[in-house]
């Protein structure tokens, strides 16, 4: 981050004569005991609502200047009035910008829900210490040079990981810039956003960021542009509060109702998903700038807060299993904050438009259609209804043309908009208008207006001017933006959330065969092998009730010729062996044979092929050839931030090429494993094109929901595991699996 919002370093955070860390007196026979017994480490409640709200705020390090970094936030406190307890720490010092010092923890009476820890990272581990002693329940560390930096910062991380340990002190922190609570005033923080001469605006939204500056900078774009905030908090190294459990905690209040967030890595997946589950039961959306879709911005987040960007698509389809709106920067996230903290709701896709010009409406109805939004034609009733309302040379069809007669007659957009209103098809209005300043205040009272007679989702487009009359609509309460691209995508995400499905709580399926499962993976540890091969493979997903083709195990051409006798059919002959993964990269899959010599033929020929690949003991698996049909991918693998998932996708052996897929966090229901093979960009292909019939879908999300039980009872001992292809035939004739692999965890993963 800039030097300007850099967190306290052992150079600049204090002077030596400003302040020292605390001394505490402890109970001699045990140093670790609180000074008061009485008092519990977590403060007696629950110490992540104590950070959100807190009524005392010590600050350790306090420094008598306010612009620097350790006297910012006594300053802040102080100038935004704080009505709660501001307690600086300073040995050194009678008074702190006018305030009186306590020497340490200890000499202050009552009660402390929060420290600001303003001292550098050598210091911060026995300063925490020191706060669990005397029983506060939270702490903020300001500090940098931890796990960021790496070497010697990272030792010291790992000694305040064991301070907060020890003392059961619930750490914000470390390098993060703090928290600014709006409604109270609280602003434990040295951020420079509160620098600028903007009024703080109060409302239900919340904004959490791993990123301290660029936190800033959105914290304060959002004040510039009337959003109302609840907190913003910058969450840092994540050494123990993290995005998930403050979001967690954030969703449960009455006063926040929308939360943003700005992540680069993602610590305790599973518990952002629980706390992402909360959230979409109680009715708030969540809306996310995830970094790191790209490798260098995976890069670029991992040296910036030592934290893992992670694969991007595991994160993506986490986001959209479990109804967190990903976008792409900040200005998609505070246009959808906007919209969002109206609190309103669509109950459909369809959108009324009403413009200045008839080429804005073009374009908004172009938007639209882009972010699954319906501008219909109105029906000649209510046409006729609108035609009442405006010029006889507009356009009552929707969009509707208001023409440029609006600006001599803003009268026409109050008529036109109460027809709007009324219209029993409208789901959500569209304003659009431009360069208005001479008539901004009675289109702004027509649009007050009408926003208040219907509980329907309205906004406007206000496109050039100067800029007074988008700031009037949003202190209104109305959502207002520039263009009507950005209007249409915020009002997209704003249908998405309000027509999401249920999140289901997936019940594990019945037929499947654990004792033969605790077989094939004990038999496999007793080997010390870390690979399952192709027959292993196929029984163990079989065990999960998965539809596989027939096959026999060899260890001869003689037996592979009686094999395929017994299959009937033609069949295929392939390399077994758990030392070859991809057996087609070394030729080591023979199709079609029918006859026995063809057999018996290609069975020399891969033992051959084994022996030239080192590898002696291998087997042959002769399969019965399966009926044609659309080839899918489905795969499991242990993401190291979300657990277990599911991967599905088109192709076959044509998966990279296609590059069509799509994850969830497993277990997942046949819903869900339904949604995810109709969000695949071929999807198409899985209906009915060209005369031939749609595919069996109900059968291909069974195999998903079921390989999606597999990886989530076998997390510990699964690394990955990939049926490839799944062969899907049509409507009514099921899927087989014609191929699996299986990847073991190694020793130390399931240590």
């Amino acid at each position: 981050m800039p030097a300007s919002e850099s967190s306290p370093k052992p150079t600049d955070s204090i002077d030596p004569t400003d302040a020292t860390v605390p001394t505490v007196p402890t109970d001699p026979a045990d140093p670790t005991a609180p000074t008061d017994p009485a008092v519990p480490a977590d403060g007696g409640g629950d110490a992540v609502q104590k950070l959100l709200y807190p009524r005392s705020i010590a600050i350790l390090g306090a420094s008598d200047n306010p612009a620097k970094l350790s006297g910012r936030p006594v300053a802040y406190l102080k100038r935004f009035g704080f009505a709660g307890r501001i307690l600086p720490i300073n040995p050194t010092r009678e008074t702190v910008q006018g305030l009186p010092a306590h020497r340490s923890l200890d000499d202050v009476d009552g009660a402390i829900d929060l420290a600001m820890i303003m001292l550098s990272a050598e210091r911060t581990a026995d300063a925490v210490r020191a706060c669990g002693r005397r029983g506060v329940p939270a702490a903020i560390v300001g500090a940098s040079g931890f796990a960021e930096l790496g070497g010697e910062g990272a030792a010291l991380q790992r000694d305040l990981r064991a301070a907060i340990e020890e003392s059961g002190v619930r750490v914000l922190g470390p390098n993060c810039l703090g928290m600014i609570g709006v409604r109270d005033r609280a602003m434990p923080t040295f951020t420079s956003a509160l620098d600028e001469d903007v009024p703080l605006h109060e409302g239900p939204v919340a904004f959490l960021s791993q990123s301290g500056a660029f936190g800033g900078f959105v914290f304060n774009e959002s004040q510039n542009l009337g959003i109302g905030i609840s907190h913003y908090l910058n969450t840092g190294n994540e050494v123990d509060l993290s995005v998930a459990e403050l979001l967690d905690g954030l969703v449960r209040t009455e006063q926040t109702q929308v939360v943003l967030a700005y992540l680069e890595g993602v610590t305790g997946g599973r518990r952002l998903l629980e706390a992402a589950r909360e959230a979409h039961e109680r009715d708030k959306p969540i809306v996310a700038v995830k970094v790191g879709r790209s490798a260098a911005g995976a890069r670029a987040a991992q040296s910036h807060t030592a934290s893992l960007a992670g694969e991007d698509a595991v994160f993506d389809g986490a986001a959209r299993q479990y109804g967190i709106l990903r976008v792409d920067g900040p200005e998609e996230m505070l246009d959808a904050a906007q919209i969002f903290a109206s609190g309103r709701r669509v109950r459909g896709r369809r959108l009324t438009s009403l413009s200045v010009s008839g080429g804005a409406g073009a374009l908004m109805a172009d938007a639209a259609a882009q972010y699954g939004l319906e501008v219909r034609p109105w029906d000649e009733t209510w046409q006729r209804k609108m035609a009442a309302a405006i010029p006889a040379y507009g356009s009552p069809r929707n969009p509707v043309d208001l023409t440029g007669s609006l600006l001599a007659e803003p009268g026409i957009l109050r008529r036109a908009l109460r027809v709007a209103v009324e219209h029993p098809d409208t789901d959500m209005i569209a304003v659009l208008l431009g360069c208005a300043d001479s008539c901004a205040a009675e289109l702004i009272d027509a649009v007050e207006e009408a926003n208040r007679s219907t509980d329907r989702p309205v906004v406007v487009v206000w496109t050039g001017g100067s800029g007074r009359p988008r700031q009037r609509l949003r202190d209104l309460g109305i959502p207002c933006y520039t263009g009507p691209g950005s209007a249409a995508a915020a009002l997209g995400l704003l249908t998405d959330f309000s027509l999401r499905p249920a999140l289901p709580r997936p019940q594990r399926p019945d037929g499947i065969d654990d004792a033969a499962v605790r077989s094939l993976l004990t038999a496999a540890r007793a080997a010390g092998r870390s690979r399952l091969d192709e027959e292993e493979s196929t029984r163990l997903i079989a065990a999960y009730g998965i539809p596989c083709a027939a096959s026999r195990p060899v260890v001869s051409a003689d037996a592979a010729v009686t094999a395929a006798a017994e299959l009937g059919g033609p069949v295929a002959v392939k390399l077994l062996s758990d030392r070859i993964g991809h057996k087609s990269d070394i030729g080591g899959v023979r199709l079609g044979l029918a006859e026995a010599a063809d057999v018996r033929g290609a069975a020399d020929d891969l033992f051959r092929i084994a022996r030239d690949a080192g590898v002696d003991d291998a087997r042959l698996l002769v399969q019965r050839m399966a009926s044609a049909g659309t080839e899918l991918i489905v795969g499991t693998k242990n993401d190291p931030m979300f657990g277990p998932v599911v991967v599905v996708g088109l192709g076959g052996v044509l998966v990279e090429a296609l590059a069509d897929s799509q994850v969830a966090v497993a277990p997942i229901d046949t819903d869900t494993a339904r949604r995810l093979l109709l969000s695949l960009r071929g999807s198409r292909l899985l209906g009915e094109v060209r005369g031939k019939p749609p595919r069996d879908i109900d059968a291909a999300a069974e195999t998903v929901a079921r390989l999606s039980w597999l990886a989530a009872d076998l997390s510990g001992d699964l690394a990955e595991l990939d049926v490839n292809p799944l062969l899907l035939g049509p409507e009514g004739h099921g899927a087989v699996a014609v191929d699996a692999l299986a990847v073991l965890t190694s020793p130390t993963e399931t240590e």
